[in-house]
């Protein structure tokens, strides 16, 4: 054990020189949000419901503006949507190999609306629920009642996975009408992708490029 002396003339020890503590590093985390939502083909009949409740629409006009909106854009844009998809989809799937003829891609793709259509069932309890806030993506009725707010999110998992369902079969019946494997109908979705995905993005790159 050492000693402290005092230095001649001085009275007492020597206080040792003070050292400042080293500076606290607060690392903060780096969260990285990944989306684990199941890729499903759009439905008008049914998606339309969702885009109302998704893009704000429904926040910001009455519940009868956006049921009237939603019925009248779903019927017409569902007739529609099914022809341009069929002929995307009988393109693809002939590309991959694929035997179906177009009448048949387009029953298949009709018969895998089915569970979709079903699913309109749930925003019933949904309307009873929210009344006039139904098509707004984060109802403020729901804050601060818990029972409620589960019944809420209770409602948005049985839609997801009756999308998730509704896309199983959606590539069930594709591979039945063009006589090939799931996964092949799998392929034929993502090159329909391409086949529309690519061209915008390039309008759009142009776009930005010429404003």
């Amino acid at each position: 054990m050492s000693e402290i002396t005092s230095a001649p003339g001085a009275q007492g020890a020597t206080p040792p020189p003070l050292l400042e503590p080293p500076p606290v590093v607060t690392l903060t985390p780096v969260v990285s949000s990944v989306s684990a939502a199941p890729a499903e083909t759009l439905v008008p009949w049914v998606s339309i419901w969702k885009l109302a409740s998704t893009s704000g629409f429904g926040e910001s006009h009455a519940a009868s503006i956006v049921l009237s909106v939603s019925l009248l854009g779903g019927a017409v844009g569902g007739i529609l949507f099914l022809f341009v998809l069929t002929s995307l989809v009988g393109v693809a799937g002939r590309w991959l190999g694929g035997q179906g003829h177009m009448p048949e891609v387009m029953a298949a793709l009709a018969w895998s609306y089915v569970p979709a259509i079903w699913g309109l069932a749930l925003w019933l309890p949904r309307a009873a629920l929210l009344g006039e806030e139904t098509f707004q993506s984060l109802p403020a009725s729901i804050e601060g009642n818990p029972p409620a707010a589960l019944l809420f999110g209770l409602l948005q998992l049985a839609q997801t996975l009756i999308g998730f369902w509704g896309f199983l079969i959606t590539l069930k019946c594709i591979a039945e009408a063009q006589r090939f494997s799931a996964w092949r109908a799998l392929g034929a979705f993502v090159v329909v992708g391409l086949m529309v995905g690519v061209p915008v993005g390039l309008v759009m790159l142009a776009a930005q490029a010429l404003s």
